[in-house]
Parts: C-alpha cells; sequence; structure tokens
C-alpha cells in the first residue's frame, strides 16, 4: 500500500470519493476516524459501502456552500484517455449507496478527478512519458453522468493516462511578464528519476492528439509514476513497493526541459520501485 494522496480538511467538509469502477460516495470528514502520524488509518470499507472488487483512485473535497459553484466544473480522467466535464452542481448530492459518476469500459478506470474553472487548462501525462495540454472552456459540459466521456489523448499501445492536472492558463503576451503561481510540472519514474519543467515549455494544443514529450521514458528511468504541477518551496513525499517513505524539496530537484530523463531522486535496492508520489499540502507541513 501506499500514500496516494493528503488533503488538509476540517470536520465539517464533505469528501468525495471515487472508485475505479466509475461510482462516486460522499461522507463528511468528521466520520473518517482520527489517527496518529503513524497508525495505519482504518479501512474504507468500514467508511464506505465498498464492493470487494473496488478501490478508492481518487478523493476530492467539495467546496463550502458560500462558494459560487456555477463557474465551477468537475473534471474526469480514464486510465485509457478518456476525459469528461460536468457541473459541479451535479455532485453536491450523493445518497449514502454512492451514485454513478461516470460510464467505464470494462478494461478502464478513474485516475483523476479536479476540480476547474473555464480559465484553467487541463494537462495529461502517461506512463510512458507522453503529455497533452488544452484548455478547459473548449471541452464541453455533459449533462448526464452515465456517459463515457470523449477522447482526452489518442494513446498509443500498452500506454496509458497515469496523471490529471490543473493549471492556470497564461495566454502568450503574458509569458514574459508573468509568474504564474503553479511554474512547474514535476515528473517521478518508477526507477526513482525525476525533474521539475517549467509549464511554458509544455504548449496548449487541442483535445485528442497524441502529445508531446514530457520525460523520457527510457530503460533507465522506467515508465513515469506520478506527474503533478509544483511551487518551488514545495515538498514532496515519495512512497515505494517496499514501504519506503522519503520526503525532499521540490527546490533540491533540478529543472530540465522536457525531452531529458531528469536525474535521480531516490536511490532504490533490487526490485524496488516508486509507486507514488505527492505534493505535501502547505497546511499539512
Amino acid at each position: 500500500d501506499s500514500v496516494v494522496q493528503t488533503l488538509s480538511v476540517d470536520t465539517h467538509t464533505s469528501l468525495l470519493f471515487f472508485s475505479t469502477e466509475g461510482l462516486a460516495y460522499k461522507v463528511k470528514a468528521w466520520k473518517i476516524p482520527e489517527g496518529s502520524a503513524s497508525s495505519k488509518g482504518k479501512s474504507l470499507f468500514n467508511i464506505l459501502p465498498l464492493k470487494n472488487h473496488q478501490s478508492i483512485s481518487s478523493i476530492m473535497p467539495f467546496p463550502d456552500e458560500d462558494v459560487d459553484k456555477k463557474n465551477m466544473h468537475i473534471i474526469f480522467a480514464t486510465s485509457k484517455g478518456k476525459i469528461r466535464k460536468n457541473n459541479l452542481e451535479d455532485f453536491s448530492s450523493i445518497n449514502a449507496s454512492g451514485k454513478i459518476a461516470m460510464k467505464l469500459d470494462s478494461n478502464d478506470n478513474i485516475i483523476g478527478v479536479k476540480i476547474c474553472r473555464d480559465d484553467q487548462d487541463i494537462v495529461l501525462n502517461t506512463k510512458l512519458g507522453k503529455c497533452i495540454r488544452f484548455e478547459s472552456n473548449k471541452l464541453r459540459i455533459f449533462k448526464g453522468r452515465s456517459s463515457k466521456g470523449i477522447r482526452g489523448i489518442n494513446l498509443s499501445d500498452n500506454d496509458a493516462v497515469v496523471s490529471l492536472s490543473i493549471i492556470d492558463h497564461v495566454a502568450k503576451k503574458e509569458k514574459d511578464i508573468s509568474k504564474n503561481a503553479q511554474n512547474y510540472i514535476l515528473s517521478i519514474t518508477e526507477n526513482g528519476y525525476g525533474k521539475r519543467t517549467s509549464h511554458f515549455d509544455f504548449r496548449v494544443t487541442n483535445r485528442g492528439g497524441k502529445g508531446i514529450i514530457g520525460i523520457v521514458n527510457s530503460k533507465r528511468n522506467g515508465n513515469v509514476s506520478s506527474t503533478f504541477p509544483v511551487l518551488e518551496g514545495d515538498e514532496i513525499l515519495i512512497s515505494t513497493n517496499k514501504g519506503r517513505v522519503i520526503r525532499t524539496a521540490v527546490k533540491e530537484i533540478r529543472i530540465a526541459g522536457r525531452n531529458t530523463q531528469g536525474v535521480r531522486i531516490i536511490k532504490l535496492s533490487g526490485d524496488e520501485k516508486v509507486v507514488s508520489a505527492i505534493k505535501i499540502d502547505d497546511n499539512l507541513i
């Protein structure tokens, strides 16, 4: 097991849990048992009505009641490159038994769910190092929840989407005068290598293309494990399949272009692999 997400919430925050089978569940944060930093936590099967073959692929805090949700949308991405955009209000009411969030093919699953505005861009990254970035406002809003979505990226054989990211859109004329808040895309591979690349290097294209190289997939690097936007002052947690977890500062990771392999971030032994990397929430440091 490994950490896949950290969130900073209060007891009254509603959390949305999305399963690999395409179902959504909603629960108040106070219903989740509190534990120490070293405890294993409680199984979600004790909290949510999950079936044995289900697992949780993404967690998202639902905005407070006083937040204007009309200009906010929810973006779904699947491992097979499908993507869908819904109004956030479609998921404001979920009963105890769960709610269908997205219809999936038998060999597909949800890999990420994010809140997005129309002035932001959507980024999809694949395990073979490809990446595509397109504008959220060019993606139509789906009225139903039972559709499979549309193609976000055209995948090659044996490839799969591993991450969904949302970053602020910056027009070309603003690039020279603006230092956007989310100014790096961090990529970590299963063999412990990685880099951070300016998000300006990831050009905005149309949805459904084959994408561009985000990080070189090689025998040395292995497949991409995690990719997400970071700031210079952020810290990250990297987990391996052997149970090791390391914490490192983003500023210690080299800045490099897209078409590069990166540098070693964690030294692995034997058949050890990186299984996840996450950004530590500022409120948890």
